[in-house]
């Protein structure tokens, strides 16, 4: 019975821990090691996109933006299924990607805020297409870093982190 009762115990703490690890969206251990999905970033200034995961398959298009924020949706060896921000999906070499965390303002102007509240002044306003940093998020709100610049951004006003989310 006081087995049981630690066990129980141990788990509810687990669950309430916040792990950050743990997002809403489901994810699994991909080929790599990593979760999939995930969000990771492009490491050149030209990437090729291709229909399948090998050089033999035809290329789609060519991102020219290194740091674009991308999800990997599945692995295969050494290349990475991605969707971007507007849905496009395709097959990318790992070696052209990187785990540092970007975010993309998607919509419109948005005003970064001095702290994760609504009720904080604006430090920083970033226009629809501009890319930060991220540099941590809890409770859905992220803090970017734009050009040098820190404000924090609810997670649902750009496109670079999972749902419900958590990075230290």
């Amino acid at each position: 019975m006081t087995r049981a009762f630690c066990v129980m115990i141990m788990l509810l703490m687990m669950a309430g821990s916040g792990l950050s690890a743990i997002a809403r969206e489901k994810t699994v251990r991909g080929d790599s090691g990593y979760l999939v999905p995930r969000f990771v970033s492009l490491a050149k200034n030209t990437v090729n996109v291709r229909t399948g995961p090998d050089e033999k398959y035809p290329i789609i298009w060519v991102y020219k933006k290194a740091g674009l924020p991308v999800k990997v949706i599945a692995e295969y060896k050494d290349w990475r299924k991605i969707v971007d921000s507007e849905g496009a999906t395709g097959w990318v070499w790992e070696a052209l990607l990187s785990s540092k965390r970007n975010g993309l303002i998607i919509a419109e102007r948005q005003n970064l805020l001095k702290g994760p509240s609504d009720n904080k002044p604006v430090a920083v306003i970033a226009e629809a297409g501009v890319i930060g940093k991220i540099r941590e998020c809890d409770n859905g709100w992220c803090q970017l870093n734009v050009n040098g610049f820190k404000g924090w951004l609810k997670q649902e006003n750009f496109w670079g982190t999972l749902d419900g989310e958590s990075l230290d």
